[in-house]
């Protein structure tokens, strides 16, 4: 069954691309979240059973390069997933099974547990090596449906095998794979794979920030991606450790197995400080749309804008609007995001033929805590013909 919790934290599997160049950071030790009146625990997993609690998570399992490349098998057995004296331990292995040279695991709370904004975190001492690859990110929760990187994805941490550096990203629609959105965190000073060290998100409307140790390093808001911002809903938990892949390269002489991710804990937090009037949000819909042809020569160019409102009727900024052309030849561009007056623009498509009629028409419109509402859009599509510029 799967647990929505919605409590003013309102209350999934492919590629994590390459993030921005990192930043030296100096770790210090402030009061842990738990001290802190902001954040109330909601949820946590302190792996302190015999067995990994099955009403907090189950298993990704099988092979097949799971969207990069990857070279292991994931499994339930307990060689690759278990408790070990109140750790969650992960454990790739090099061995062969089922025509797969490495095995591992990748946990999930998928169908059992999930959340909206928050505090995310996890107490994790890393693995390291050439090839070797742990994570610790979220999937949203209609990943089923829409699709991914459409429901989005928030990697709270990851690593390459390299022991002073982490990375945190999100992809979603316009910016995944290696277009991910983030930046990463090194430190000289700590060797992550000697010790534990605790790795958080700080998710609001609009807006994540990650942590190491409780150390902010990278913000990115909605104002920062391409495309739509998609992390307004339920989102699920991943923990894995992956073999090789198009990111981190693959195992080499130098690398020793088998490696562990070893998990303290993982908690979620509720944001006492998201009052209810920070989630209301209303309808944004179309107000007007333009297009101008113009003769380039060879073709004959359309360009065009699109204007957003809300119901209010105040102009909309930072509103993701997806477009489409119809009788476009070359050159289409097809998303956009409003400026502080509403506008979203230049739109841009080459038309070969001079007698048929080019057409641009918007398909979704996103804004956190927005609905779209296409009933009230004054217009859904633009039309202009070449006849008319003669």
């Amino acid at each position: 069954m799967r647990s929505k919790s919605v409590f003013l934290l309102l209350i999934a599997a492919l590629l994590a691309g390459c993030a921005a160049p990192a930043q030296e950071a100096v770790v210090e030790a402030p009061a842990a979240p738990e001290e802190n009146e902001r954040w109330e625990l909601v949820w946590s997993d302190e792996f302190d059973g015999d067995a990994i609690n099955a009403e907090n998570w189950t298993y990704d399992l099988g092979a097949g390069g799971w969207g990069n490349n990857e070279l292991q098998s994931y499994t339930d057995r307990a060689e690759n997933a278990r408790l070990e004296d109140g750790i969650l331990v992960i454990e790739a292995r090099e061995e062969d099974y089922r025509g797969s040279d490495y095995t591992s695991a990748r946990v999930k709370t998928q169908f059992l547990q999930s959340w909206t904004y928050g505090r995310v975190e996890a107490r994790l001492q890393l693995p390291t090596g050439q090839g070797v690859w742990s994570a610790f990110w979220m999937l949203g929760d209609d990943i089923t449906s829409s699709g991914w990187p459409d429901s989005g994805e928030i990697d709270i941490m990851e690593n390459i095998g390299d022991p002073n550096t982490v990375y945190g990203t999100i992809h979603g629609p316009g910016y995944s794979g290696g277009d991910g959105v983030g930046s990463s965190y090194t430190s000289s000073a700590l060797a992550l794979d000697e010790d534990f060290h605790t790795y958080a998100i700080e998710w609001q409307p609009g807006e994540i920030s990650w942590y190491v140790d409780d150390v902010l390093y990278n913000t990115i808001s909605d104002a920062d991606v391409s495309g739509a911002w998609v992390y307004d809903h339920n989102f699920f938990i991943i923990l894995n450790l992956a073999i090789g892949g198009l990111w981190p390269g693959y195992p080499d002489e130098t690398t020793v197995f088998p490696q562990q991710l070893l998990v303290d804990y993982v908690r979620v937090y509720r944001d006492t400080e998201l009052a209810v009037e920070d989630l209301a949000g209303g309808s944004v819909h179309v107000a007007e749309m333009t297009m101008e042809l113009e003769d380039i020569g060879d073709a004959w160019q359309g360009t065009a804008y699109v204007t957003v409102i809300d119901e209010g009727g105040n102009p909309v900024e930072g509103a993701a609007v997806s477009a489409g052309w119809i009788g476009a030849a070359t050159g289409a561009i097809n998303e956009g995001k409003t400026d502080e007056n509403g506008i979203a623009g230049p739109f841009i498509a080459k038309k070969i033929s001079s007698k048929k009629e080019l057409a641009f028409c918007v398909s979704d419109i996103s804004k956190t805590l927005y609905d779209y509402d296409k009933d009230l859009n004054v217009q859904n599509c633009v039309f202009r013909s070449p006849e008319e510029e003669k």
